[in-house]
């Protein structure tokens, strides 16, 4: 459970015990404690949550003598001023009196920062008065820290505050510019951290009891649902997991028998009627050190293996990146899972877990009651690997849901799905959580320029058409997650006149597709018809790489109104759909000095390079520098086009040891070296059905084109957003949701105006790196 403070005084005190103890010794000035940065919230073993003092809290019996011309307590405030009585006054009846108290009216505001002038003009002197601009808003909720100082807004350039991002020499906060040594202005709602002044009634020009500062505050108990997202935290030794959980989240360890070092497993369902969620941890001893062939093999075995599963399809495979704390991680692998008899989520997630420890059989017991959720043939797995080299250890966390419900936009399932396998709620056993609070003014709708490159051979006719029997929902999603989008289809075709060309144009299945240029969110008939038929027939020779290469090149430099240029303003995504290996890097073949050497089988019974279930080469040194210059192209090393062709890449391609069709795909060698550089994600071109792929893809966009890029990575489950007055509820159809690739926050079905004003407050694990602006 949480244990809230009675009040911001309160609060105040539990915070910075050890800053009053400071204050009555006669240290001058007070913390620098900035936002809402070691706030002192502190999480437990046994998953409750509270306030944690930095040092013991003060003696409330303590005596002194109260001199006129004095100032026992060292605030600022003559003895006399604070009221020696008889009886001496006691403002916030704590049993200390205000000339020994360093926070009068337990407000959270030190007096020696609130002085004794009267902002408000209401009689009361500001170290007595909770809310000394009389705005509505107690002092203590608008100085969340007490330390006198607005959120990280910088007074000097280059000037450093603990809990603050750190800025270069001549920089500010957000919202601030270095002029001649100095920040200007000195205050900005982009820099309060969800502060405001707690002596000016407007600190940003409206009033602050109507600022979306609120999420950042303890919620009042008459609306528990406003305001700070409290959590539940667990964590294990053995295991060497603390995990951040849903409060309504039952956790428990498994028992492992003859476990081995390194192994140890845990379980935590959401039983709701909207939830049905089971969640799962567990951990293993490392056998290699690359950590996306481990979350393949992961997911290799769990479709080779799981009891009873009749079909299953990676939806996507997560982007290599590093966690918060800097370990290698794949978050937010999603597998599609068809079983031959119905079951109940917690069942699935029992078999899985039963499945990894195997063998010998049945080595997991001590496992819940698997008796909620409804049942199904369909179910979503989502999962996130991690890798930690020197412990040798591995460690998986997500969590299985029906697939109904994860569809279902009326319930929370796809959220806690989400939450339990994007990294953020996962960290050491020695990691503490604090609080963020990051603001923002909405300057800009999200844009993207997206650029398909489509694989027109026989054999991918069913992958076409399957993009266009989605192509309604997958525009419609983005104009509801708020993209200001375009479309560019190009080929893979082997002629040069051809390689990056746009289609804008029905026409014959040879020719050049029209003008070359994007199509608009409008022309989705078209984007049909051209992803069907791309510019110019490419006679069974795929030169994907080529043509990824171009449909770039071709539309630099960026401008502006410029239907065949990519925008200047907008993120560029590219999305490569193919079942082989690009033809320039087969034996034989060649293009722009790139020679290709990997050889392809003619019989099933040859060699070959491109099997997908090899999921590792002998010549990955040669695929790596094979592949260099389009890697630099879109991470914006390329020396003649820069930072203008950055990009993300995507795939729906072969995956490891997935195969259909009468000779499977070929391992997307070279694709999915450009995908794990870019951040992009991988997806099995195999499935029946890439609607739910092509759903994740745009939400990757939306997150990666948002203007709201939080400075830390939050535990996403607790994340709260508040638009000008009104609080969002977290939802694909109307509200926020978050995006894990890009660490931002999504409105979707929001309308909102320039300049309108945001605030993001959430939780987060202290081991992380300070941004720096």
């Amino acid at each position: 459970m949480l244990d809230w403070p009675d009040s911001a005084g309160e609060r105040a005190v539990a915070l910075r015990a050890g800053l009053v103890v400071l204050f009555w010794v006669g240290l001058a000035g007070p913390a620098t404690l900035a936002g809402c940065s070691e706030d002192g919230f502190s999480s437990f073993a046994d998953g409750s949550v509270s306030f944690e003092a930095s040092a013991p809290k003060p003696d409330l019996t303590s005596s002194g003598t109260c001199e006129p011309g004095k100032d026992a307590d060292n605030d600022g405030i003559p003895d006399e001023v604070e009221g020696c009585g008889p009886p001496p006054s006691d403002t916030d009846l704590d049993g200390l009196p205000d000339y020994l108290d360093a926070d009068s009216d337990n407000d959270g505001v030190p007096d020696k920062i609130e002085g004794a002038k009267d902002s408000d003009g209401d009689g009361v002197p500001d170290y007595l008065d909770n809310d000394s601009d009389d705005d509505g808003v107690n002092d203590g909720d608008e100085d969340l820290n007490g330390d006198g100082k607005l959120g990280c807004c910088r007074v000097t350039c280059g000037e450093q505050r603990e809990g603050c991002p750190e800025v270069a020499a001549d920089a500010c906060g957000p919202g601030q510019t270095c002029k001649s040594g100095s920040c200007e202005p000195l205050v900005t709602f982009l820099c309060s951290e969800g502060e405001s002044d707690p002596t000016n009634d407007k600190t940003y020009g409206d009033d602050d009891g109507k600022l979306p500062s609120f999420v950042c505050r303890k919620p009042p108990e008459e609306q528990p649902e406003k305001g700070l997202k409290p959590m539940q935290f667990q964590k294990s030794t053995a295991g060497g997991w603390h995990v951040a959980l849903e409060l309504g989240s039952s956790y428990g360890e498994v028992a492992i028998k003859d476990a081995k070092a390194k192994e140890a497993a845990a379980t935590f369902d959401l039983k709701g009627a909207k939830q049905a969620v089971a969640g799962f941890i567990f951990s293993l001893p490392a056998n290699n050190s690359d950590v996306a062939l481990t979350s393949s093999m992961i997911a290799a075995r769990i479709a080779a293996e799981l009891p009873d599963l009749s079909a299953s399809s990676q939806i996507v495979s997560g982007a290599v990146s590093t966690t918060h704390d800097h370990f290698p991680t794949v978050p937010g692998t999603r597998l599609a899972l068809t079983f031959s008899n119905a079951k109940n989520p917690p069942t699935v997630r029992d078999a899985l877990l039963q499945t990894i420890f195997a063998p010998p059989a049945g080595r997991v017991t001590k496992l819940p009651s698997a008796t909620f959720g409804p049942s199904s043939v369909e179910h979503l797995l989502v999962f996130q690997t991690v890798l930690r080299p020197k412990e040798g250890r591995v460690l998986v966390m997500g969590a299985v849901a029906t697939r109904a419900m994860a569809n279902d936009k009326s319930a929370d399932t796809a959220f806690h799905l989400e939450d339990l396998s994007n990294g953020t709620g996962l960290a050491t056993p020695q990691d503490k959580d604090t609080v963020e609070c990051d603001a923002f003014v909405l300057d800009r709708v999200s844009a993207a320029d997206i650029i398909w490159v489509v694989d027109e051979s026989g054999s991918m006719d069913d992958n076409r058409k399957d993009i266009v029997a989605n192509a309604k929902d997958f525009f419609a999603r983005a104009l509801n997650e708020g993209l200001d989008f375009r479309m560019g289809i190009a080929g893979m075709s082997s002629k040069s006149k051809g390689k990056g060309r746009f289609c804008s144009r029905q026409g014959a299945t040879d020719d050049d597709g029209g003008t070359d240029r994007f199509l608009e969110p409008t022309e989705q008939s078209l984007f049909e018809h051209c992803v069907e038929n791309p510019p110019y027939l490419e006679e069974s020779s795929e030169y994907g790489l080529a043509n990824a290469w171009m449909a770039v090149t071709r539309h630099l430099p960026r401008a502006a109104n410029d239907p065949a240029k990519i925008r200047k303003d907008a993120t560029l995504v590219v999305i490569i759909v193919t079942d082989e290996v690009s033809q320039e890097m087969r034996f034989g073949s060649s293009w722009n000095g790139h020679q290709g050497f990997l050889v392809s089988e003619i019989f099933p019974w040859d060699p070959s390079d491109m099997k997908i279930d090899q999921c590792t080469s002998t010549k990955q040194t040669q695929i790596d520098a094979y592949v260099k210059d389009w890697i630099d192209l879109y991470t914006g090393k390329n020396a003649t086009h820069g930072a203008e062709a950055k990009a993300i890449v995507h795939l729906i391609a072969g995956v490891c040891k997935k195969a259909c069709g009468s000779y499977g795909p070929d391992y997307p060698w070279g694709y999915q070296e450009i995908v794990r550089a870019t951040g992009g994600q991988q997806a099995d071109i195999c499935q029946k059905d890439l609607g739910a792929t092509l759903q994740q893809i745009i939400s990757s966009i939306a997150g990666a084109s948002s203007p709201a890029v939080l400075q830390y990575v939050p535990m996403s489950a607790s994340i709260a957003v508040a638009l000008g007055a009104d609080k969002l509820t977290r939802s694909r159809t109307k509200g926020f949701d978050y995006a894990a690739t890009s660490n931002s926050i999504v409105l979707i079905g929001v309308p909102f105006n320039k300049g309108d004003q945001l605030v993001a407050s959430y939780r987060r694990w202290v081991e992380q790196e300070k941004p720096i602006l």
